[in-house]
């Protein structure tokens, strides 16, 4: 199941809710050139990564069933504390190695030439948080190689990385609360 397909017609409301609140509001947040490049930019990496996402999932599963120290057990996966234990160390690791991604990203210029695009935008919302490039397939795979060596399962890392950039979403946008002001007549 792709957790980000399912998540893209919600993106997709929201991002019209806040271009809504935007013009009720006049904030200025939204020029509709700026969100249109953003959406075509999030088109091509999405386009592309049905493409590319299969070579980075095909080394992490074979150094998960080759490198791995640990391999964590399949009977492992119901509702204990263990298992939830699991999917927190999981998702908080995956975050871990998703900041020095993001921070290299700003610092060595190879990775910059790959994520300048998502910061090209002039604007500050959710559209801006679909500008991502087509190309960071090529290194960004490399940050968490650490965590199929752990052992962690392929599945387990993919689900969180997904709700990670899921969560990446929310935090792009000027508006506090797009919900408060649905709420409070766009006072």
């Amino acid at each position: 199941m792709d957790l980000i397909a399912l998540a893209v017609p919600f993106f997709l409301l929201l991002l019209l809710v806040e271009l809504v609140v935007d013009r009720i509001r006049r904030t200025g947040h939204y020029r509709m050139n700026d969100a249109i490049n953003s959406l075509s930019a999030g088109i091509l990496s999405t386009t592309s990564g049905y493409f590319t996402k299969v070579v980075q999932w095909a080394i992490w599963g074979f150094v998960f069933s080759q490198f791995a120290i640990f391999e964590i057990q399949r009977e492992w996966f119901n509702a204990t504390a263990s298992v939830i234990l699991l999917w927190v160390i999981a998702a908080v690791a995956w975050d871990f190695f998703y900041y020095w991604n993001h921070r290299l990203g700003h610092e060595i210029s190879v990775l910059w030439a790959a994520h300048a695009v998502h910061h090209q935008s002039e604007d500050y919302n959710l559209s801006t948080a679909l500008r991502q490039t087509s190309t960071s397939f090529l290194f960004s795979w490399i940050f968490y190689v650490p965590l199929f060596l752990i052992g962690f399962p392929v599945d387990v890392l993919i689900t969180v990385g997904a709700i990670n950039l899921i969560y990446q979403f929310w935090v792009h946008t000027h508006s506090k609360s797009i919900g408060s002001a649905c709420w409070t007549g766009f006072s």
